[in-house]
């Protein structure tokens, strides 16, 4: 979930118009590839969870479940709380490594 979240978010970010509410200049172009990149690299690692659960269905039914909620948290961020997209980003993909961590 907090890496789909961190996903999304980059996603916004990538954005010209959120990245500026959010950041105050656009984004350059290299900057917003790379902000892409890292939202792909982010959806990769959630679903890289995946394998870790016995039934394939209900892994993927689950993942899917979880993409709603995140987005859904993304785009709130980014309309009503613009200026916390960044840190809701970033807090995220560090809970999603911790996570990661300690499932290990």
């Amino acid at each position: 979930m907090f890496c789909l979240l961190a996903a999304f978010a980059l996603l916004c970010l990538a954005m010209e118009r959120h990245h500026e509410e959010a950041l105050g200049q656009a984004p350059s172009p290299r900057r917003q590839r790379a902000l892409r990149g890292l939202a792909v690299l982010a959806l990769l690692a959630s679903a890289w969870a995946l394998p870790a659960r016995a039934d394939w269905g209900l892994a993927w039914a689950a993942w899917f479940a979880q993409l709603s909620p995140a987005a859904l948290f993304a785009t709130l961020l980014a309309t009503w709380w613009p200026r916390y997209l960044p840190a809701g980003a970033t807090g995220s993909a560090l809970v999603a490594v911790l996570l990661g961590v300690l499932a290990f």
